[in-house]
């Protein structure tokens, strides 16, 4: 029963991380995001990252905080979209790892998150890198449903802001991402219907 870090400061078992992955694709979910990680292999969340692989989830994972070149698990399985963390002027932090594994990376210094307790605070990490990721490949789906994970890599990839050594690099990945142009110039509305109470 192994443990990963969750922020850097709480633990997960495997078994239950495992879990929490099968009951998400067993109950819908389109995307997962992974703001956790280990250097450690679990074969046990290997086959849960598979089996949501297969069935056409869009995997996002942290690449992790130690500035080395040991990117995390699961970010390092294939399958995921692994995230490394830039700062407010587009550099790639320092505390972000690295390695052949990185795809892409996006903001992850001192973004606004929630706290216990119904607060707010402000937090820096791949955690948060990973957050605006799944976040576009949400925007994607939502105007490109059918799109495979696959595609939403590709697409992510492919419209991400190139930094550091010209094209893919080991820190960045395929650069920045960015929400394309297309998206912003037609935002989404979002509606909430709570019992026979609907807001928009």
């Amino acid at each position: 029963r192994a443990a990963v870090t969750v922020g850097g400061a709480s633990f997960l078992e495997n078994d239950a991380i495992a879990a929490a992955i099968i009951y998400a694709v067993d109950n819908g979910a389109r995307i997962l995001n992974f703001s956790f990680g280990s250097p450690q292999f679990s074969p046990l969340i290997r086959d849960a990252v598979r089996y949501a692989a297969d069935a056409g989830v869009v995997l996002v994972a942290a690449v992790g905080n130690e500035g080395d070149e040991h990117v995390f698990y699961p970010a390092r399985h294939n399958e995921c979209i692994a995230v490394a963390a830039s700062d407010m002027n587009g550099r790639i932090m320092a505390f972000s790892n690295h390695g052949p594994s990185v795809d892409v990376a996006a903001p992850g210094d001192r973004i606004h998150s929630l706290a216990p307790g119904g607060r707010y605070t402000s937090l820096s990490g791949t955690s948060m890198s990973a957050g605006h990721v799944s976040g576009l490949a949400a925007v994607w789906l939502s105007h490109f449903p059918h799109l495979t994970p696959l595609q939403i890599r590709g697409a992510i990839a492919s419209s991400s802001r190139d930094v550091g050594t010209a094209g893919w690099d080991a820190r960045s990945g395929a650069g920045i991402v960015r929400v394309p142009d297309q998206f912003l110039q037609e935002p989404l509305a979002v509606q909430l219907s709570i019992g026979e109470t609907t807001t928009s």
